[in-house]
């Protein structure tokens, strides 16, 4: 009933399935696992595949017209749903029994979770919901595996070879900013086509397209510099950078001034104080006041709403104010 990445194939190759759940947010995970099913599917049938996108009711019923629709010529169906929310609502659990309801057995269904809270709620729901005909992909217990066996199949997919060196450095570095990495990896191979691929050669094409990170958009912020505070977060953009990452940090940044101001506020929960030059923070600390803090964490809640809805747009912006907020 669960497997990863790396085992899906053969998972999959044993049983007969009707229903994928993918508890993923990395879309080189998530896009690899569609392609090991899809794959696996075509070599049996004719298929027709929907993508399909859940951000409020009308899409579920959009989606219930579709799989109430009949077929006359009954040929396979594969609906792949990606649905935002965080939380295993009562409401979501009904939706996704509706769906069963309404499903055939030439319809073979993939759902996305990509922000999903997972716990035993969940994992209660989704072993009920499977009864044995149905799989759930998790790599969470297996990343670093899943991370390595992505590189050396992006690698073997190119007919390229790498050296243990140069594997190591984007397994130390993908965690910093994975798109970026991502992309890095596929550069180098078009850049080095057929030869044996190192560290040295990585090194110095990273050099020169060096990027930039969430302590770069901190600095930025704590030196009172808005201009570069504004660049830096567009550049972060369109590198493509986890704004997660950026959330967490600036978080961490509210917490340090209300722990210097001997505040509590309980949205905040860092474990570790983040190595913050202390000058220059007691400098923000008087320069603001504390008005100016819970408008921050306003917006701090704010961007929790707008990631449940993956109104992507909307959180770039909130950060844009984030970055110009103090004085």
């Amino acid at each position: 009933m669960f497997t990863d990445t790396i085992n899906l194939k053969n998972y999959i190759n044993k049983k007969k399935i009707f229903t994928y759940i993918i508890l993923e947010s990395e879309y080189i995970f998530i896009k690899k696992n569609k392609n090991i099913i899809l794959n696996n599917i075509k070599k049996k049938y004719n298929i027709i595949k929907k993508e399909l996108i859940i951000n409020n009711n009308n899409d579920w019923n959009h989606i219930f017209e579709r799989f109430k629709k009949q077929d006359l010529f009954k040929k396979k169906k594969i609906f792949s749903i990606t649905i935002y929310d965080s939380i295993m609502s009562v409401n979501l659990q009904n939706k996704m029994k509706k769906i069963e309801f309404y499903s055939q057995n030439n319809i073979i269904k993939i759902f996305c979770f990509p922000n999903l809270y997972y716990n035993f709620l969940c994992k209660k729901f989704f072993y009920s919901y499977l009864k044995n005909i149905g799989v759930i992909i998790n790599n969470s217990l297996s990343y670093i595996n899943n991370i390595k066996y992505w590189i050396n199949d992006t690698i073997k997919k190119r007919n390229n070879s790498m050296n243990l060196e140069a594997k190591n450095f984007f397994l130390k570095n993908i965690y910093i900013n994975k798109q970026y990495f991502i992309n890095l990896l596929k550069n180098i191979i078009l850049l080095y086509p057929n030869i044996l691929i190192t560290k040295k050669m990585i090194y110095k094409y990273y050099k020169k397209n060096q990027i930039l990170n969430y302590n770069d958009w901190i600095k930025s912020i704590i030196y009172n510099k808005k201009e570069k505070s504004i660049q830096i977060l567009k550049i972060l953009k369109k590198q493509k950078y986890d704004f997660v990452i950026l959330i967490h940090a600036y978080k961490e940044l509210i917490y340090m001034i209300l722990y210097k101001q001997n505040l509590e506020n309980k949205f905040i929960n860092v474990n570790k104080k983040n190595k913050i030059n202390s000058i220059l923070l007691n400098y923000l600390i008087k320069k603001n006041s504390i008005n100016i803090i819970q408008l921050a964490l306003k917006i701090l809640k704010k961007i929790e709403a707008c990631i449940q809805k993956n109104q992507i747009k909307d959180i770039w912006m909130h950060l844009k104010t984030l970055s110009i907020i103090f004085n």
